[in-house]
């Protein structure tokens, strides 16, 4: 009958203290073996046994008597002590393939004179996760559940666990971007009794099978879904990119770690299970960190960013009666006062920078109620002061100097790492471009840092800047203010200069085609604007 009197088994889950190890091992050890050539201690779960038992058994194990075997089991050696572990022969068991599990049941069926389909002795086979004998205790449960006549929705019922129906439901859920169907699966397994973490396990196996298939690009023999079509699994595989059943195998681990402690298991789930149903929607992280290098390297470099762009709808134009006064420097049209704020959609419109050179600017145009809500430009509360009007120049010659090229100056010095010539000019009265030179003028109390910029180093560093940034070489002029001046000629105090430069580079951010990029992708506003310094 498969017995012996020499065979012992000890159930450390439920004898953890040293008076089992003693009652059961320790004062038996001695009596020789009745039958079979050696004694044989078989004991299961060993990693739970206290420390003081493994102190106890640990004499016997560094000299154990002849003819006596001590076989240990555990599936967390790592818990098991050094010292019990450097006494022992490890043999590392193997799971059993599902295929493996699946044969063997058929052949208890058949012995038994049980009809089972194969689909429900797969179920049942993956439900013993790698171990015959947990397979057998799982069958013996649907048999007694089911009687002699088993399918695949016996073996769900009464092992609750998920079908592969509804496993290919959460998958046509995630693929169409459908988070109404995770409350209609979650609402199913509870009116089912489901152990809902159990679903999510089994979910988490599922979502592995498209995984190896996308990968290894085959259907073979390392796919562990149960009753699931090749045909579909292949097209849900191909329904998904790999970064895309990554993360959704991430988030499910989460949501599943989550469930155990969770004090509303099933709330926990919809909300795990809506947030994988969105997560197609979400841009991966990489390619985020990818457009905010290009975006940050755009503003430093004062060039449009090369981003991928959604294509304009076709608009019907604006009127010209609403884009109001224009400056030297190309501004966004804004929306009349009483009217309501246009909303915004990319399109690529020529742009005239300060060098007279043709740039490409995002603009902005109406679009139809199809696109999704866009930015709303809101004019600032405190308009800048109007530029002086001036005679209309010949195109070769250099216009007023907005506060974009003063910007551009100061990103080319940073880049550099001339940030002593940064300093001097954002010190500096007035700042602008007269008769084909770069006039700097600073106030009475600001001598040192003119001579600091008056240095042949400075110069030379202005004028190779403006070199890159107008295409042409320009000259250099730096002068002090007298004292005599008027008083709306007076130097600026710090706060009147700080909110000055606030308002300058608040005023560049907006007028930037790759910051207007931004606000369109991701329907935002800008709320403050700071100058980052280089590292």
């Amino acid at each position: 009958e498969g017995r012996s009197i020499d065979v012992q088994e000890i159930d450390a889950a439920s004898a953890t203290g040293v008076q089992n190890v003693r009652d059961s091992i320790i004062d038996t050890i001695g009596i020789s073996p009745a039958r079979d050539r050696y004694k044989v201690f078989i004991i299961d779960e060993v990693h739970m046994l206290s420390t003081p038992a493994f102190n106890a058994l640990l004499k016997t194990l560094e000299e154990p008597p002849p003819r006596v075997v001590f076989i240990m089991a555990t599936t967390e050696s790592h818990k098991l002590p050094d010292t019990i572990l450097s006494r022992c022969q490890q043999f590392e068991f193997r799971t059993i393939a599902a295929a493996k599990i699946a044969e063997r049941l058929r052949f208890i069926a058949d012995a038994e004179k049980i009809k089972v389909t194969d689909d429900a002795l797969r179920e049942v086979a993956r439900a013993g996760e790698g171990s015959m004998r947990d397979a057998q205790s799982a069958f013996d449960q649907v048999i007694s559940f089911a009687g002699e006549k088993i399918e695949a929705a016996d073996v769900e019922a009464a092992l609750g666990i998920a079908g592969s129906e509804l496993l290919a439901r959460v998958m046509e859920g995630i693929a169409a971007t459908r988070p109404a169907d995770a409350l209609a699966v979650v609402d199913d397994l509870v009116m089912r009794g489901h152990d809902l973490r159990n679903f999510c396990r089994d979910l988490l196996a599922h979502l592995r099978d498209p995984l190896v298939a996308k990968v290894s690009g085959e259907m073979g023999a390392s796919l562990d879904s149960s009753g699931v079509d090749r045909k579909e699994l292949a097209r849900q595989a191909a329904s998904f990119t790999e970064s895309d059943l990554i993360r959704f195998f991430h988030s499910l681990t989460e949501t599943e770690n989550s469930l155990r402690t969770a004090a509303h298991p099933r709330y926990q789930l919809e909300v795990g299970l809506v947030k994988l149903m969105e997560m197609r929607r979400l841009a991966p992280l990489t390619e985020l960190l990818a457009r905010l290098d290009a975006l940050e390297e755009s503003l430093r470099t004062g060039t449009a960013p090369a981003l991928p762009q959604r294509t304009p709808p076709a608009s019907g134009g604006s009127s010209s009666g609403t884009s109001g006064k224009t400056s030297s420097s190309t501004r966004m049209p804004r929306a009349e006062a009483g009217g309501q704020a246009a909303r915004l959609a990319p399109e690529e419109v020529p742009f005239e920078g300060v060098g007279g050179t043709p740039r490409t600017a995002t603009a902005a145009t109406a679009v139809t109620a199809a696109e999704p809500p866009a930015l709303t430009l809101v004019p600032p509360a405190a308009p800048p002061e109007p530029e002086p009007e001036r005679a209309p120049e010949p195109p070769s010659q250099i216009p007023a100097a907005p506060s974009s090229l003063i910007g551009q100056i100061k990103a080319a010095l940073e880049k550099r790492r001339r940030m002593f010539l940064v300093t001097a000019l954002d010190a500096a009265h007035r700042v602008g471009v007269e008769d084909g030179e770069l006039y700097v003028e600073f106030p009475p109390d600001a001598k040192h840092l003119r001579d600091t910029l008056a240095k042949p180093e400075g110069i030379k560093n202005l004028r190779e800047v403006c070199r890159e940034i107008l295409g042409h070489d320009i000259g250099v002029r730096i002068s002090v203010k007298e004292r005599g001046a008027q008083p709306d000629d007076m130097p600026l105090s710090k706060d009147d200069e700080a909110r000055r430069d606030k308002q300058q580079l608040r005023e560049m951010a907006e007028q930037h085609p790759a910051v207007q990029q931004v606000l369109h992708k991701f329907h935002g506003e800008i709320v403050d604007v700071k100058r980052v310094e280089p590292k």
